[in-house]
């Protein structure tokens, strides 16, 4: 750490590591919350309106890949779109997913996934003043649905995967994360649920955790990293 930083710090242990951490950024889908399945789901509709049978293999291609990856294998399989028309499609039905759940919830964030342990994690590092910040490859109008869900007060900023920026497994969104949080990348501990993701926070030069929770696949283990199960597994304290 730096011995001259003066910002709050949290003390983070995971997988029998503990990180004094000044600022966590969170990757967005299948860490922060469940929306894996809404974004199977998308892709699946989009392939089925096109006549593409929908199967495993294809799937498993677009498993943690940006929007762009996304809709050149929907297009390589056979739909028959632009890709810019492909990702709308996507983003379209998986926004229309998010307002139907809000409008079964019962307030402010009642109807996000949050994945197991995410609420209390937000809740501590507000408490400790330890700012958060959103990395995600979705579009910024889900980030942003996503930020006003949360806890008032958690989240310094989003970094969204229609910024221009590189997409993971390059650092620059990472970096870019670390930025707006007004930290050294070395300062900050990112979670993430992908082996891409994992390689762009290490490359950046932060901490990371795996959380496999809802994962759509198994996080390779040998990554430099501990892997938990969930976010329930994460303890914090703020340092004396």
């Amino acid at each position: 750490m730096n011995g001259t930083d003066v910002a709050p710090c949290i003390a983070i242990t995971a997988g029998g590591h503990t990180y004094e951490t000044r600022a966590v950024l969170w990757d967005l889908d299948g860490t922060l919350v469940d929306s894996d399945p809404m974004w199977v789901e998308a892709e699946r509709r989009c392939a089925e309106r096109h006549g593409v049978a929908w199967s495993d293999a294809l799937s498993r291609a677009m498993t943690a890949a940006p929007l762009p990856v996304c809709a050149r294998v929907l297009r390589e399989a056979g739909v028959g779109e632009s890709a810019d028309a492909v990702i709308r499609g996507l983003v379209a039905d998986v926004t229309a997913m998010y307002e139907a759940g809000a409008g079964r919830g019962a307030g402010n964030g009642a109807s996000i996934p949050w994945t197991p342990g995410a609420g209390d994690l937000m809740l501590a590092l507000r408490a400790a003043s330890v700012p958060s910040v959103l990395v995600t490859g979705s579009p910024r109008s889900l980030g942003e649905r996503v930020i006003a869900a949360a806890p008032a007060g958690v989240f310094a900023g989003l970094v969204a995967g229609d910024d221009g920026l590189a997409h993971k497994p390059d650092p620059a969104p990472y970096l870019a994360g670390a930025r707006l949080a007004g930290a050294d990348p070395r300062d900050c501990l990112v979670f993430e649920d992908s082996a891409g993701g994992l390689t762009a926070a290490l490359a950046a030069g932060a901490h990371a955790v795996g959380v496999e929770a809802c994962a759509r696949v198994p996080l390779p283990r040998g990554m430099g990293c501990p892997i938990v199960e969930s976010l329930e597994e994460i303890s914090s304290a703020t340092p004396r």
